[in-house]
């Protein structure tokens, strides 16, 4: 549900800085920017602050690169601990140090990179005895270094020219060509004809390969230092505890001094502007009464056009469908929370994807092992949660329709106890023979049919709730166009007298939702399109399009039985080969199976929420809202022990 949220404002006297303080510990209010007349905002120099923090994301990314990394559990101090720390940490000296380490390495690496691209240009003479540095000391010639493919020969060359083969690289010769200064145009000419190749070189002194050696030298004493500098880098590791704790605290400095330039200062007094959860605002009030007596708080309702943040507040076991809320939109403040009326179909729509127990005993197994490793990360956990109870409800949809790992149940010996239990509690297998694919197919349609008529009730009591019932027609027909529809199908097999009442409604209905669509536009030919429209609407979207898209549920779940089935059927014919069959058969059968599961996870995730977004939200949300933001210390690394304790 949507928690009700006020708007506060106090004026009082004196300093700010013990009520911030404590709010930040609190993190119940999120404050923003006072704009009243005769009220300025200050402008708190942020840069050393800012420094530090840079300096020790440095120093973080060091420790990464060191492969210390903070995973999982924070770091737990209590405040004395983190102020000593905070007082006796030379970090500046620490990340001076890191920081010539770090230049001298980076240095280092480009000495190598320059080593390698002169050993590249330098490779195709490596077997060549010439001397560049002679050549170049010739002052009366020009030369060329060329190459050209073997199979070219040279012939006809001008007597102005003196061409020497020199060495071989890969499929050319290398050639050098000497020539008079005053003749440099006759050779560049040549050059072009016959395709040469000009080769850069480099005024070298000694043999290419000779050089070859004092390269490969420098790169193996740069590389080796690099090595001895990457051993001192890791004694930041000693630092570890220091640097996350000194990190925690200036980034939450720095979230204080960005709220503190949020007050308003007058003359005589100063302002603080914000927003509470209504539950919060006797805590809120007794607060700032303790720190600041003479104080003056305004608690107000929002008004029309307010950006008012949005909370979700829900029970434990819905508040981690909350994650396939927010990763489409928070409401808008006066809409409905949908992450209560999505929950059940979406656990639900979920196992139908799956429809394997297997699969959802491990989905429960991995999500209860992650949330042990990462039980410091809440939004991390809240999905991890929403996966745990999705696995339940594979494992009781797989159970019902037998599927266990594809179909083992049905291929290991029939005297276990386990399997005849297994097998008889089996309600429907869509992969049997007759019609049991299509009462599966229908079994998804009716939980579509139904999770529509639940999103077009949510649509009525939104509008009852913000509009006079007369202006709830469209709703309202809308809603029993839903309802009668089924009415009609269960009547015309079991009560014709009720199947005639309901048709003749169903005919009103429409008329009614027609008139109201008409009704809704001041042009003659636009009333028109619109009821036509709107009754076309209906039957091609709820009554048709919106249902039949469940069809996806029936899709998913015979593809994972399928290729579940498809994998035990390898793994049968496998298992029979002598000597290595069982261990190539137990390979398939995991690697298969795993295979399946991520695979058809991730299509029961994005084709559930789609049904979500676009079959049920679009019949009663409005998004645009957006997430309440309080002014709460925000510990990545750390935990106080005061906060465990709560």
């Amino acid at each position: 549900m949507i928690s009700k949220v006020k708007k506060f404002t106090c004026f009082f006297l004196g300093e700010e800085e013990l009520l911030l303080k404590k709010l930040q510990k609190l993190g119940i209010a999120e404050i923003e920017d006072i704009s009243f007349e005769g009220f300025r905002q200050r402008k708190i120099s942020k840069d050393e602050i800012e420094d530090k923090i840079k300096k020790l994301e440095f120093l973080k990314d060091i420790l990464s690169e060191t492969g210390e990394k903070q995973e999982g559990d924070k770091i737990i101090v209590d405040e004395n601990e983190e102020n000593k720390i905070l007082e006796s940490f030379p970090f500046e000296n620490l990340y001076n140090k890191n920081l010539k380490l770090y230049q001298e390495i980076e240095r280092r690496k480009r000495v190598i990179q320059k080593i390698e691209k002169l050993k590249e240009e330098s490779s195709p003479f490596l077997n060549t005895e010439l001397i560049f540095y002679e050549v170049f000391t010739l002052s009366n010639f020009s030369f060329f270094v060329f190459s050209l493919p073997q199979k070219i020969r040279l012939e006809s060359i001008s007597e102005d020219l003196y061409i020497e083969k020199i060495g071989e690289f890969k499929k050319d010769f290398l050639y050098i060509l000497l020539v008079r200064k005053d003749k440099r145009k006759i050779a560049e000419n040549f050059l072009n004809e016959i395709g040469g190749k000009i080769l850069y070189v480099r005024k070298w002194n000694k043999k290419i390969k000779e050089i070859f050696e004092k390269l490969e030298n420098t790169k193996l004493k740069n590389e080796q230092m690099i090595q001895e500098i990457k051993k001192k880098l890791l004694e930041i590791r000693e630092y570890k505890k220091e640097i996350f704790i000194s990190y925690d605290y200036y980034k939450n400095l720095y979230e204080f001094f960005c709220t503190q330039e949020k007050l308003g200062v007058s003359k005589f007094i100063k302002g603080i502007r914000g927003w509470v959860s209504e539950k919060n605002i006797d805590i809120l009030k007794k607060t700032i009464t303790q720190i600041l007596p003479e104080s003056y708080i305004v608690i107000e309702d929002p008004e029309e056009g307010d950006d008012v943040p949005i909370i979700l507040e829900n029970n434990r076991f819905i508040e981690p469908f909350e994650v396939v809320t927010d990763l489409y939109g928070r409401p808008v403040y006066k809409n409905i929370d949908p992450t209560g009326p999505l929950s059940i179909f979406f656990a639900i729509s979920f196992g139908f994807c799956l429809t394997d127990a297997g699969y959802g005993i491990l989905l429960i197994l991995i999500s209860l092992i992650l949330m042990r490793k990462f039980r410091f990360l809440p939004n991390f956990i809240k999905f991890l949660k929403l996966l745990f109870i999705c696995g339940i409800s594979t494992l009781i949809i797989g159970t019902l329709t037998g599927g266990w790992f594809g179909d083992i149940i049905y291929q290991l010996p029939e005297n276990f106890k386990l399997i005849k239990f297994l097998k008889k509690i089996v309600l429907l297998n869509p992969l049997e023979s007759g019609n049991k694919s299509i009462i599966f197919l229908l079994i998804t349609l009716v939980i579509g049919y139904i999770q529509i008529i639940w999103g077009l009730i949510l649509n009525l009591y939104n509008n009852i709730k913000r509009y006079p019932l007369k202006f709830c027609g469209e709703s309202i027909s809308l809603l029993l166009i839903q309802i009668l529809v089924a009415i009609i199908f269960i009547g015309y097999l079991k009560m014709k007298i009720l199947f005639k009442g309901a048709f003749y409604f169903l005919i009103l209905c429409f008329i009614y939702l027609m008139y109201e669509k008409a009704k809704s536009q001041k042009e003659f030919m636009l009333k028109g399109f619109y009821a036509i429209y709107g009754a076309y609407s209906v039957i091609a979207g709820n009554l048709l399009g919106d249902v039949l898209s469940y069809s996806r549920l029936f899709g998913l779940g015979l593809t994972t039985s399928v290729l579940g089935l498809v994998i035990n059927q390898m793994v049968s014919m496998l298992k029979n080969i002598p000597y290595i069959g069982i261990f190539i058969a137990s390979l398939i059968f995991i690697i298969g199976h795993i295979g399946n599961l991520i695979i058809n996870l991730l299509g029961s995730y994005v084709h559930t929420s789609r049904l979500q977004y676009l079959e049920f939200f679009t019949k009663f949300f409005e998004g645009g809202g957006r997430v309440f933001r309080p002014f709460k210390e925000v510990r990545n690394y750390t935990l106080l022990k005061a906060q465990k304790e709560n």
